[in-house]
């Protein structure tokens, strides 16, 4: 008799699924455009850092959309923020879209016929991938109280202080976030501790304007650099994902130095550099977009090589119903001046014929 045993295959959670790319289980961030660029969605046990827009608005609406996935696809989501009230921020969260995208539909060329010339360039902006994962949300349509009460996060807002005194930090908000994230993840372990037949609960962790001037101390960035140290070796041991914005405009002030200290301590590091209040806001060339995506860093987790998007020059746009990310490209020229066309004129009178001298 053989002892040959098959091995039982793990089911993974609501909203998860295998990367083709990595192999690695992956999430959604809530955006697809940006799934795409990262390499199909965030990989489980990765810190995504958003270096947030210098009015923080649409630093805003990718933690919503990130904050929507995780209740939708019914995972553990803890929400933190010491400027804003998270209660008041999940109401604010987007609902589906009943829209349904469709992928690897092939164009007709026909269909672009004024701006023949982006018929073969790749689709950056596109939900059009094959690999699916994640929904399609609508801004315009923010989540219904029922399901909010349902299948609402947890959140944290500073108030309710660790009793134990802090030893490690000089800030002892930093050990109470700690403490409510270390309380997530036991209550999500009991949860399939308790029914093995159930997949692991997927667990979401979102800290908005983190390292905020409401966050600053005497030893402020000693203690900031060890609670993301601290804090990257508890999301590896979890099923799940991080997602931090925080204000690198203010915190690269203190210190030269301390936005790539903060980096390296991240898997994923995006910037949205904003056209409002500069000079790109009135340029032409960026009239169709709203701001920048710079990708700063791009981890390989559990894999030899990272994930290399297809184009690095990235902007976005935040549309009535949806905040989508594309390849920055020049306006096509519609149609050429008159003085374009028209023949250069020999020195002379202007009113004479162009055969004339």
């Amino acid at each position: 008799m053989s002892s040959f045993q098959k091995r039982k295959q793990v089911p993974l959670p609501p909203g998860t699924m295998v990367s083709i790319q990595s192999k690695q289980p992956v999430t959604s961030s809530g955006i697809p455009s940006l799934d795409h660029i990262l390499g199909g969605g965030l990989n489980i046990g990765s810190v995504l850092l958003v270096e947030e827009d210098k009015f923080n608005v649409y630093s805003k609406v990718l933690a919503k959309y990130f904050l929507a996935e995780g209740i939708f696809s019914q995972h553990k989501t803890l929400l933190a923020s010491l400027d804003d009230d998270p209660q008041d921020m999940y109401k604010k969260v987007p609902s589906p879209s009943e829209e349904q995208i469709t992928k690897d539909t092939p164009q007709n060329p026909d269909d672009m016929r004024i701006a023949w010339r982006y018929n073969n360039l790749p689709q950056v902006n596109s939900e059009q991938n094959s690999q699916t994962i994640g929904h399609n949300f609508d801004l315009t349509k923010p989540i219904q109280q029922s399901v909010l009460d349902e299948h609402g996060g947890l959140s944290w807002d500073g108030n309710d202080k660790h009793e134990q005194p802090t030893t490690m930090f000089s800030n002892p908000q930093f050990e109470s976030l700690l403490h409510e994230i270390a309380q997530v993840i036991s209550q999500s372990q009991k949860m399939q501790l308790s029914d093995e037949s159930e997949p692991v609960p997927c667990v979401r962790i979102c800290l908005t304007s983190f390292g905020s001037p409401l966050w600053f101390d005497n030893d402020f960035e000693g203690d900031f650099i060890k609670f993301l140290t601290v804090l990257k070796a508890i999301v590896r041991s979890m099923f799940g994902v991080c997602m931090i914005t925080a204000p690198m405009h203010l915190l690269q002030l203190l210190s030269e130095t301390f936005p790539a200290q903060i980096r390296n301590l991240v898997d994923y590091s995006v910037q949205l550099e904003a056209f409002a209040g500069s000079d790109k806001e009135t340029n032409p060339i960026f009239k169709e977009y709203h701001g920048l995506l710079n990708i700063n860093k791009i981890s390989a987790l559990n894999t030899l090589n990272a994930f290399t998007p297809e184009t690095t020059d990235l902007a976005f746009k935040l549309r009535r119903r949806k905040f989508v990310i594309e390849k920055l490209h020049l306006p096509p020229e519609l149609q050429e001046s008159e003085e374009h066309n028209a023949p250069s004129l020999p020195c002379g009178d202007p009113k004479k014929h162009l055969l004339e001298f």
